[in-house]
């Protein structure tokens, strides 16, 4: 299994962490993910589901539950009838619940509800208060097409929301381990772009396995078939924020759920075989 999680949590206010801007990652490396003609098999069926799902934490004003891969945050228009983690939550406590952010459908992690809109409109203060800390683990390409980056680097570039508008983006990462080709990464966003931490590790080359949007198709067929990565590597893993009502600091951890740590726990049984070789 993989370590306690606080092991992998490292700040990354390094003055040697390297920045990802567009002079140091070409715009080019933006455009790899799409340039192979070799596409993904079909995804697997997603499994029914769930009726309940774990708590992470809960009082009278919030809640903080782990969502699972393939999952809604909420209904929308164009998914009315999709499984989805608000209402699977609300059943499950029976009460009302008030969405304050989001995790894409193919991520796994935390993610945090208010009991009302009130509630809500203070916890989305909160998640975006500089006090917030919001952090992911991520298995990408290693080293990428940048070397250069080293063990530490930040992206900065502005990101383009649906009105083709840009839109400041920061997102630091650092390294936890590493593998053959490959390496578990950590990442800290201070901004909530649409596919931010996707979208970033394409532009700086170290594009995130499992990823059918942002990735290469062929390095995502590879680890499926030869590590059992099934989905998008990304989960959020750790959110720290101070309380809408009382001011306290909470800290969430929610670990690599069973599918993702068996892919780690393949790659480190090959690169054990490796080295007695």
């Amino acid at each position: 299994m993989l370590g306690p999680l606080r092991a992998t949590v490292e700040p990354t206010d390094d003055l040697n962490a390297k920045p990802c801007s567009p002079e140091s990652a070409p715009a080019a490396a933006s455009q790899q993910a799409g340039t192979s003609s070799f596409h993904d098999a079909a995804a697997p069926a997603p499994p029914p589901a769930p009726t309940s799902l774990p708590i992470l934490y809960q009082d009278e004003s919030i809640v903080a539950v782990s969502k699972p891969s393939g999952l809604l945050v909420h209904r929308d228009e164009r998914n009315p009838e999709a499984p989805a983690v608000l209402q699977i939550v609300r059943d499950q406590l029976g009460k009302f619940l008030f969405p304050v952010h989001r995790l894409d459908r193919a991520t796994s992690g935390i993610l945090v509800y208010a009991f009302s809109r009130d509630l809500a409109a203070d916890l989305q203060r909160s998640l975006m208060a500089e006090t917030s800390q919001k952090e992911y683990l991520a298995l990408v390409r290693w080293p990428g097409s940048f070397p250069d980056l080293g063990d530490r680097w930040v992206c900065d570039r502005a990101l383009h929301d649906d009105k083709d508008i840009p839109r400041h983006a920061h997102s630091e990462f650092w390294l936890i381990e590493s593998f053959r080709r490959c390496a578990l990464v950590g990442c800290r966003i201070a901004t909530g772009r649409y596919h931010q931490i996707r979208r970033h590790s394409n532009h700086c080359g170290r594009h995130i396995l499992g990823d059918t949007t942002h990735g290469k198709g062929r390095l995502n067929e590879l680890y499926r078939i030869r590590y059992g990565l099934e989905r998008l590597f990304l989960h959020a893993a750790r959110l720290a924020l101070l309380h809408p009502v009382s001011g306290e600091s909470l800290v969430f951890e929610d670990p690599l759920p069973t599918e993702l740590d068996n892919v780690i726990e393949r790659l480190r049984s090959e690169a054990q075989q490796q080295d007695v070789v």
